[in-house]
């Protein structure tokens, strides 16, 4: 498995972690990050709800600098773009997995799952239509930058 994955899914339920029974599991937004460096393989399970993107990425750099492998498990789509890969999951099995950007261009199967493209891929793919811009970008500021200059 790769070592930074997210799973997303409109039908997640715990049952997902039965899975992974080598990893570490954090519930919820209440986690220490100096002990979950100490840790191996970790995998949260709806615990960014409430951080910002500014802390959510700040806890995928630590746990990369530190080699720790993780899984981000959530139903919020935005998310998919903070890690390179995604398996969408929904009831309990894997219905597509490979690099997330990959998986983001199969609109069709994630629209019909009730999920939503990530609004800045969805732009992207909008202003590549009008010949605005060649590629895809995964950040606000990125594409920002694109348009620009």
């Amino acid at each position: 498995m790769n070592k930074e994955v997210t799973i997303i899914s409109n039908n997640i339920n715990k049952n997902i972690l039965k899975n992974y029974p080598d990893y570490f599991v954090v519930e919820g937004t209440n986690y220490n990050l100096e002990e979950l460096l100490t840790k191996d393989k970790v995998i949260f399970f709806e615990s960014f709800t409430k951080l910002s993107e500014i802390e959510i990425k700040e806890t995928f750099r630590a746990l990369r600098e530190a080699n720790v492998s993780y899984i981000n498990v959530t139903n919020n789509i935005e998310e998919v773009l903070f890690t390179p890969y995604l398996i969408i999951y929904d009831v309990n099995k894997i219905l597509m997995e490979g690099p997330t950007l990959e998986v983001l261009k199969e609109e069709k199967l994630i629209k019909k799952l009730g999920l939503k493209l990530p609004f800045i891929i969805e732009l992207s793919y909008l202003l590549q239509n009008y010949d605005l811009i060649k590629e895809v970008y995964t950040s606000k500021e990125s594409l920002k930058g694109a348009l620009w200059n």
